[in-house]
């Protein structure tokens, strides 16, 4: 990679802007940013301050190669992408979801249980749960958000068909 390319580049993309403007968003010196404009190396700080303040991909800034713009990135690595390199991601993205969702259905079914543990016994064994939660003045020490939250999940849980075959 030639330092006249990047230079080339580096103008390119900050044509529009000021030294002082860069220098603003980079959080360096204005000289310094007009040396660098002009030629001189620039410094991997200045870099590293430049592509994310003009929303530039750094690896077609340094080398060239890839989309200009780094909201491009995604797009142009999805184009790229071997279909079976794509089938395999989604596959595994699926399969992450598929655990979160068996987590969150194992969190519920505690949450179930620990709430008709608190029922009373009289309650008939056909009847669906409706044990009164604590009052926001029997909630001692928690936020009222605390126990609204509570008696929504416990309506939600009630209203849950049961499922025998688990």
């Amino acid at each position: 990679m030639s330092t006249e390319n990047l230079h080339d580049r580096l103008n390119s993309v900050s044509s529009g802007h000021t030294y002082r403007a860069i220098a603003e968003l980079t959080q360096t010196h204005p000289e310094t940013v007009r040396r660098y404009m002009q030629g001189q190396s620039p410094s991997v700080e200045f870099l590293a301050a430049f592509c994310p303040a003009l929303g530039i991909n750094a690896d077609w800034l340094l080398t060239g190669c890839g989309p200009q713009r780094a909201d491009q990135i995604r797009a142009h690595a999805l184009e790229q992408a071997d279909p079976a390199e794509l089938h395999s991601a989604m596959a595994s993205t699926i399969s992450t979801l598929v655990e979160r969702v068996d987590r969150l259905e194992t969190y519920c079914q505690t949450l179930e249980t620990r709430l008709r543990s608190q029922s009373p016994k009289s309650q008939p064994s056909d009847q669906k749960y409706s044990a009164p939660l604590p009052s926001e003045e029997d909630a001692g020490t928690d936020p009222p958000q605390v126990v609204t939250r509570a008696r929504r999940i416990a309506d939600a849980v009630t209203k849950r068909p049961h499922h025998d075959d688990r």
